[in-house]
């Protein structure tokens, strides 16, 4: 399958299972509460599929534009209701149970991503030792005492078991300017505490990298392998292909996969000659590498994709996955609403918002690299749904409680005047908010 179908089917499967836990929260709780649901649809427009079960009101759809569902409840709002059912109309109900129901979608959204951070935990995800193999020079990381091969064994008390363990928890600290202390050994250098200071750090910096790149440590690299070629890319062009590996660049011996590619970004639009070893066959390649502008500074690229190296397998028993995933789900909020705050303060940049382009190339990428990536990047997006959904903008679920909140504190609901202008005011900023997100995918894609 190409990059692109796995994109097209990884978007699909996403937003399928999330717009189905979102929608099934507002059903499942409006029914238990006695309010007729009408209609359960996943996707807007025309039903390319819908049918009711027997003895059920409900019809249920497809629609044919999978970005979006709805649930329609009986309201006599929306037109007339026949008298022996108005009580299951859902303007007549309590204030508690129409706020339970609007709420109820959101919420699903955060219990989704709980159980499946919980079941990568529980049936283990690959990841990497936690031992430094590079420390950047003149970084914070070189600053604040750490050296190639320490061990990270704690992090501000907790146990490191995997380099990734606690990459949100980290990102959690940074954002909000904390310093932490790590534990490491090293056979040369001994046992030590580094503490790393994010007081003075650019909170621009900190979106799209992991935090360990961001402070200049990094894991041991792979071998100068290829794990998969870039289309129309050099290296394509050149004849590479999965499972090369890289032996010298111009005659100069190639150490690992950094070290390749520190050699390759210092020749951008220069020809390269590469020794490579093939199924134990080494032959050289001649390829002129790409020149790419990054921070106004040229490097070259040949596209070859970096192959992994989990050597490891992260993995909790039952109970405690409870308490690791509902830590980790509050880290996502939490880093969710500081970076849409910096954003809304203009102290992190609005070309973080992302759209169904950006959504839809992560997808595919996570369903290529497996279940547990996979798994992962749906309890993100679950989450940041969730939230979105809670922003006090008319026509969101926000906005419903937005209303309710009115109506708790003067005890009358506002007219339709005040909610129909609210409406127009919440789709603008909705159209507003996707043109700046398919704006800022297209760039990326430039």
């Amino acid at each position: 399958m190409s990059d692109f179908g796995y994109s097209f089917f990884g978007f699909l499967l996403a937003i399928a299972i999330l717009v189905t836990v979102h929608e099934y929260g507002h059903f499942w709780v409006a029914r238990k509460l006695g309010v007729k649901v009408l209609k359960f649809s996943i996707g807007f427009g025309k039903s390319m599929l819908k049918w009711r079960r027997k003895n059920d009101p409900t019809e249920y759809s497809i629609g044919i534009i999978p970005l979006g569902g709805f649930v329609k409840m009986l309201d006599e709002r929306d037109g007339d209701v026949a008298p022996e059912e108005s009580h299951q109309a859902f303007n007549r109900k309590s204030l508690a149970v129409r706020t339970a129901v609007v709420a109820a979608g959101p919420i699903f959204n955060f219990l989704f991503a709980i159980f499946a951070i919980w079941l990568v935990f529980v049936s283990g995800s690959a990841d990497i030792e936690p031992i430094v193999g590079e420390v950047v020079e003149n970084s914070i990381a070189e600053n604040a005492g750490f050296k190639a091969g320490d061990v990270m064994r704690k992090l501000d008390g907790k146990t490191v078991k995997t380099w990734g363990q606690h990459q949100f928890y980290m990102l959690h600290q940074a954002m909000q300017g904390n310093p932490m202390e790590f534990s490491v050994t090293n056979p040369v250098h001994g046992s030590r505490t580094i503490k790393i200071d994010f007081s003075n750090l650019d909170q621009q910096t900190i979106a799209g990298q992991p935090i360990t790149s961001l402070i200049g440590i990094w894991p041991p690299a792979p071998a100068a392998k290829v794990s998969k070629v870039v289309e129309n890319s050099p290296a394509e062009q050149a004849g590479l292909v999965a499972e090369d590996e890289i032996l010298a660049i111009d005659g100069v011996a190639v150490h690992d996969w950094i070290d390749m590619a520190r050699k390759i970004s210092k020749k951008p639009g220069e020809t390269l000659l590469l020794t490579i070893l093939r199924q134990q066959q080494q032959f050289d390649v001649s390829l002129v590498a790409n020149s790419v502008t990054v921070d106004g500074k040229q490097y070259g690229r040949i596209g070859l994709y970096r192959p992994r190296l989990e050597n490891m397998t992260l993995r909790f028993g039952p109970l405690e996955s409870i308490w690791q995933s509902l830590d980790y789900n509050w880290r996502t909020t939490a880093i969710t609403l500081r970076a849409l705050g910096l954003m809304l303060t203009a102290k992190m940049s609005s070309e973080n918002l992302s759209g169904p382009i950006t959504i839809a190339r992560l997808a595919g990428q996570t369903v290529k690299s497996g279940y547990a990536d996979f798994l992962k990047f749906l309890a993100i997006i679950s989450v940041s749904l969730g939230l979105l959904n809670l922003l006090p903008i008319p026509v969101l679920d926000g906005g419903h409680l937005m209303y309710f909140l009115i109506e708790a504190i003067t005890g009358k609901a506002p007219s339709e005047k005040i909610m129909l202008w609210g409406q127009q005011i919440g789709i603008a900023m909705i159209l507003m908010l996707m043109v700046l997100a398919f704006y800022n995918d297209i760039m990326r894609l430039l």
